[in-house]
């Protein structure tokens, strides 16, 4: 198995972390899309599935941490976006 397929999980982790770590200290995701994170995780996700069914281990265990990673913010988005207040 090479290496190279790992290069694209640290990126991913490099990349994705700090904006994990802002959400959780900030508890504030009002200038973040949620729709461009759901869809790097239906993108991401479609890579997993190929790569399960091909056997590419490699490719599967980086886009899994990439998932993880990617699935995590979005959760974090969508918690604290700031929802209308009922008048």
């Amino acid at each position: 198995m090479s290496i190279i397929f790992y290069l694209p999980a640290v990126l991913f982790l490099i990349s994705g972390l700090p904006q994990m770590l802002k959400l959780l200290k900030t508890k504030s995701s009002e200038d973040i899309s949620v729709s461009m994170y759901l869809l790097t995780c239906l993108g991401i996700l479609i890579v997993v599935i190929n790569a399960y069914i091909d056997q590419s281990y490699g490719i599967l265990v980086s886009n899994l941490t990439s998932l993880v990673l990617t699935g995590t913010n979005t959760f974090l988005v969508i918690r604290y976006k700031k929802r209308p207040l009922n008048t």
